[in-house]
């Protein structure tokens, strides 16, 4: 980086921030517009980088980036909602004086959100997603896979449904579909409303109603919609009756659990 004859620095924080879903934004610690290549950051959002720990280890590697909500690309309701979990957060060392000129100095995920007011504090886990997983498959009666992944292999593009909202009490939901009994334990996803973008998953169904996880940040009003995807219960059972998926089953049903260690000889 470099200094103008005055000493002032003119280093910058830039950082990428972008949801699972696509949505993000690029904004600057510079209280100018910035350009790093093809993309253009903003200068409109007052947040800044804390307790920054890099670590070759595998463990350690993690940042806080905190400040106030002074733009329309990061509000209140969209971080309570949940529907910034899991972005991807890129944070690069910048120079305004030369435009252009940036240097990564991590990526991570973003994890915990603290808002207190008109202020956000959210934690960054750079450790790899890779890492962070167990490094050894476990075994368990249920399915291990989620519907529809590259486990599963279950084709989605049949097994999900757009509805509309008839009324609703708390998290409990009617809808303009009668016939939901496939969509317990799935997901539904909101298109339309204050809740667009945000996802829940169905505990379970019962006709036209649907019994949602958590009650939704916003109240919803008749006339939302939302896409529900069909769920699974993780059973041997539903795998081979319903979808006919025995091969992609990753469960283990049968193996005998700790209890076995606990039985008496003959019992």
């Amino acid at each position: 980086m470099s200094h103008s004859p005055s000493d002032l620095t003119t280093a910058t924080y830039n950082w990428i921030i972008q949801r699972p879903d696509g949505v993000g934004f690029a904004t600057t610690s510079h209280d100018k517009r910035q350009h790093v290549g093809s993309m253009s950051l903003d200068a409109d959002m007052d947040l800044k980088p804390s307790n920054l720990t890099l670590s070759d280890r595998m463990y350690g590697s993690s940042f806080e980036l905190g400040g106030g909500l002074s733009s329309p690309a990061l509000r209140l309701g969209d971080l309570t909602s949940g529907r910034w979990n899991g972005s991807n957060v890129r944070l690069l060392a910048g120079d305004w004086h030369r435009n252009g000129d940036a240097v990564p100095i991590c990526n991570g995920e973003l994890g915990k959100v603290v808002v207190e007011g008109s202020k956000v504090s959210m934690s960054i886990d750079v450790l790899p997603p890779a890492i962070r997983r167990p490094p050894c498959i476990q075994t368990s009666p249920e399915c291990r896979a989620v519907l529809g992944d590259r486990h599963c292999r279950i084709d989605m593009r049949t097994r999900r449904t757009r509805l509309c909202v008839l009324g609703a009490i708390a998290n409990e939901i009617t809808v303009d579909v009668s016939d939901t009994d496939d969509y317990a334990m799935g997901r539904l996803r909101w298109i339309s409303g204050a809740n667009c973008g945000a996802e829940q998953i169905i505990l379970s169904t019962d006709g036209d109603k649907l019994l949602l996880q958590d009650v939704p940040e916003f109240p919803i009003k008749t006339g939302d919609r939302a896409i529900a995807h069909q769920g699974c219960d993780g059973r041997r059972t539903t795998c081979a009756e319903r979808f006919g998926n025995i091969l992609n089953f990753r469960g283990e049903p049968d193996l005998p659990g700790s209890e076995i260690l606990m039985r008496f000889p003959g019992a």
